[in-house]
């Protein structure tokens, strides 16, 4: 079972955070959230408290949540927020199990890209320098967006496990085409029938609107320009307000169609 922390009361929000990182990256949005719903925050294998031990691959990640869910929170479907990582856990979760709701916060299903990313930073990753190749990645990722202390309390959190680094990364795997890739994600968004939306801190362009929207029923994309990898923290008010929203629309149900205006 994974470690968790456990907040307030209502209907359920599940947080999944991103790579590196564990449950108190949303301490700042805990609270807030909290005041009209149940807040779990999940550290995911191989982060914060929870087991360091592969395999690492996303649907091992995902059922450690669901059978951690199964214990503390079985009455009922969650609502799944992700950041990067998390929300790729998020993703395949909800194709697998039911849900009231995913927010996927910056993470593109746009896995050839990603792979790309991964082969340049390999070499790097497998020697002593895997930390300043990831110390870089993230100054890039953040792209200035944050406060000065926000950026900071995120370095202190982070950390760096080059062993669980390239097992969710999936470094052996890495043979695989990039349409093998793209259809295998299409899959994962076709069978979501719960309102699914995409959040992005920087426009990931009308190519990849089009084809997340087409890829999933209930999907829908959203930008907040100049944000950078961490809209939830550069705007945490302004989050707050649309997970609240995105609650409200998706009410109790995991299997009904999204509302209209979800429904990109």
């Amino acid at each position: 079972m994974l470690h968790y922390q456990d907040t307030g009361q209502g209907p359920l929000i599940v947080l999944l955070h991103g790579l590196t990182e564990n449950s108190t990256a949303w301490d700042p949005l805990v609270g807030p959230l909290a005041t009209a719903h149940r807040v779990l925050a999940l550290d995911l294998r191989g982060h914060g408290r929870s087991l360091v031990q592969p395999p690492y691959d996303m649907v091992s990640l995902a059922e450690d949540v669901h059978a951690t869910l199964d214990v503390v929170a079985p009455e009922e479907p969650p609502l799944l927020v992700g950041h990067s990582l998390g929300g790729m856990v998020a993703t395949v979760y909800a194709a697998m199990h039911p849900v009231r709701a995913v927010l996927n916060v910056e993470q593109s299903l746009d896995f050839a890209s990603m792979l790309q990313t991964v082969q340049d930073m390999l070499p790097r990753l497998r020697t002593g320098e895997y930390t300043g190749a990831l110390d870089t990645l993230f100054t890039q990722l953040e792209g200035g967006a944050l406060t000065t202390t926000e950026s900071a309390r995120l370095r202190r959190l982070r950390h760096y496990d080059r062993d669980v680094v390239l097992g969710i990364w999936g470094v052996d795997q890495l043979q695989a085409g990039a349409d093998e890739l793209n259809d295998m994600t299409a899959g994962l968004l076709g069978g979501i029938r719960a309102p699914y939306l995409a959040l992005h801190g920087s426009d990931p362009g009308p190519r990849y609107r089009a084809w997340i929207t087409a890829a999933g029923p209930s999907a829908a994309l959203e930008v907040w320009p100049g944000c950078g990898h961490y809209p939830h923290l550069v705007q945490p008010e302004r989050f707050v307000t649309r997970v609240r929203q995105l609650a409200l629309a998706a009410g109790h149900s995991s299997t009904t169609d999204p509302p209209d205006h979800l429904a990109g």
